[in-house]
């Protein structure tokens, strides 16, 4: 992508989380991943 600007459509949460992800570690994302793909986690 060459450094170039990156849209991101989608709700305000959205946006946070693809900012955030570029700061935080890959362990920090992963543990996040997880927790939003565990089963019952729609319902939270």
């Amino acid at each position: 992508m060459a450094g170039k600007d990156h849209v991101v459509a989608g709700s305000f949460k959205n946006k946070v989380q693809a900012a955030v992800a570029h700061v935080v570690p890959d362990a920090v994302k992963a543990q996040i991943h997880r927790k939003q793909s565990e089963p019952g986690s729609a319902n939270k």
